[in-house]
């Protein structure tokens, strides 16, 4: 896609932009299928950092819906403050310092949580960073690897994983996903491979797979991926 249609595209897809990412949060009882509500208050608990100067706009691309409320959407958080000095405002087109998707089960009474992916370099920028390094160095082994991450800062490296697990966002994700998350596996996966097996490029990322015990009884799989610098949560996928 071409930068001028891609920017053109942004603009037409940005419904509404939002309050600053650090207003008050809704109140508790924010209505189950008030998606939109319960996606900022989970970005909220989840990167508390985000920069006052962000905006938060909600992309539509045409998603599933309930009715007229969206339960399949992206919120994109840019910087449009004034870079001249004149008080005018960028475009849209600007890449996004975080950019988030959600699938809410409108289905269901709770309308659980059932996928969430982030990207942009307020979730992986420092992994991303790395990834670049490491993609240079093909020949690292895990030990160099690990001792590169340790280097670099990462709180989170293979050889910290039972710090790694004690920090994972269970209680911040509970009001979302609808149900407590169960662990039944971690591990760090160093590079992904293409289709044939063979390492294609650097991962750098932690899965954790687990089973979702629903409030109402009801059980799926479920997998959360996190970055190994701070142990920024990545993705969240629930089985239907």
């Amino acid at each position: 896609m071409s930068l001028s249609l891609r920017n053109r595209s942004r603009n037409a897809l940005a419904l509404v932009v939002l309050a600053a990412s650090c207003a008050q949060a809704q109140s508790v009882g924010t209505r189950p299928d008030d998606y939109v509500a319960r996606a900022k208050q989970l970005i909220r608990r989840v990167y508390p950092g985000l920069n006052g100067i962000l905006k938060p706009v909600i992309i539509d691309g045409n998603r599933w819906r309930e009715g007229d409320r969206m339960n399949f959407f992206s919120i994109e958080f840019l910087d449009l403050g004034p870079k001249d000095g004149t008080g005018s405002v960028p475009c849209w087109c600007s890449d996004p310092a975080l950019h988030v998707t959600f699938i809410f089960d409108w289905q269901t009474e709770n309308k659980e949580l059932m996928l969430m992916s982030a990207g942009g370099p307020v979730a992986d920028g420092r992994r991303d960073k790395f990834a670049e390094e490491m993609n240079r160095h093909p020949e690292w082994s895990d030990a160099q690897v690990i001792a590169a991450l340790n280097d670099a800062g990462a709180k989170f490296g293979p050889d910290h994983k039972a710090e790694f697990l004690r920090t994972l966002p269970f209680e911040e994700l509970k009001p979302f996903v609808g149900g407590e998350i169960e662990v039944l596996s971690a591990g760090f996966h160093f590079w992904e491979s293409d289709l044939e097996g063979k390492t294609s490029r650097a991962y750098l990322s932690w899965i954790v797979r687990a089973k979702w015990h629903g409030s109402d009884g009801r059980e799926a799989g479920c997998s959360l991926a996190f970055e190994p610098f701070d142990g920024t949560l990545q993705s969240y996928g629930r089985g239907f």
